[in-house]
């Protein structure tokens, strides 16, 4: 892609950092969540949720100055289990992975993020990426690394690992072609039809979990403050931060916009330090990193895009 405007480059810093803001929130209200209910069970519900407030969003929002290609069932299908395929490897390799080693491959997305769109669209990246990706790649081991009761039991390979690499390529995959193949409808409406899909899709996984290994019921109904979590993670995580992230992609294209994602954990030390848990001072020193890289990119880019 052609490199983005001043004004792109802050619109994508803007809306990633929002992404970033919220899929990190989500952490510890998910952790709070899966206390109570099936981890599948709010996979599904995410989307759910989600869905109508961007359905809404179609229909209230603007509408295409130039008519769009016809929908392709075929590709909005694969864009979709994409989605699903993301979600669902995503619920499983963590459960069957090193919670350390996990966090630690989640933390490598951005690298694989760049391979694949160098594969697939022979991307050039900006001045000072590589630096940068190993400087945030580094940040985010370091605050996994400093987080309470992680890596107490050390490392180790349970086979999970693999597939927590395979479901960030899905999601890559998916944010590189849903551009190339929805972005004349608008950001709204490609964002609206990929969730749909996969929301349909995880609906049928849910019921073969449910039919073959089970689904713990919820033992008592949700609470005020359940239903306002669950506000959180399908409102905000799923339509919104959604939302935010195919802008930034957009803009910006996959690599850069991957390198925003490992500020959600740094965000997620935010949210637990206001909920009464002190972060340690290597998760600060991570953090600090993490977001130092990013900004440090983000200005070199806006410099060089103002001359």
């Amino acid at each position: 892609m052609a490199a983005p405007s001043l004004g792109a480059l802050r619109r994508a810093t803007l809306v990633l950092l929002l992404s970033a803001l919220i899929w990190g929130s989500m952490i510890p209200v998910l952790a709070a969540l899966s206390e109570h209910y099936d981890e599948w069970l709010l996979s599904w519900l995410r989307y759910v949720l989600g869905m109508p407030v961007l359905w809404l969003a179609v229909v209230l929002g603007p509408r295409p100055t130039v008519a769009p290609r016809p929908l392709q069932f075929g590709k909005l299908l694969r864009l979709g289990t994409a989605m699903a395929a993301f979600s669902v490897l995503y619920t499983f390799g963590v459960a069957h992975s090193h919670p350390a080693t996990a966090a630690i491959v989640l933390m490598c997305g951005p690298i694989w993020a760049t391979l694949l769109a160098r594969l697939m669209l022979r991307a050039s990246m900006p001045a000072g990426f590589p630096l940068s990706l190993c400087l945030v790649v580094a940040g985010g081991v370091i605050v996994v690394l400093g987080t309470p009761g992680k890596v107490e039991s050390g490392f180790g390979l349970e086979g999970g690992e693999p597939i927590l690499v395979v479901a960030q390529l899905c999601w890559s995959w998916y944010s590189i072609r849903a551009q190339q193949w929805l972005a004349d409808r608008g950001q709204i409406a490609l964002s609206a039809l990929t969730s749909s899909v996969a929301s349909a899709l995880l609906a049928l996984v849910c019921a073969v979990v449910w039919a073959t290994v089970g689904i713990e019921v919820p033992t008592r109904p949700p609470s005020l403050a359940d239903w306002g979590m669950f506000v959180w993670i399908g409102v905000l995580g799923v339509a919104i931060a959604l939302l935010l992230w195919n802008t930034g992609v957009s803009l910006v294209g996959v690599p850069v916009a991957s390198l925003f994602s490992n500020s959600a954990p740094v965000f997620a030390i935010g949210v637990a330090a206001l909920m009464g848990r002190e972060p340690s001072w290597l998760q600060l020193a991570g953090g600090v990193v993490v977001m130092g890289a990013i900004a440090s990119l983000q200005l070199r880019q806006m410099r060089l895009a103002g001359r």
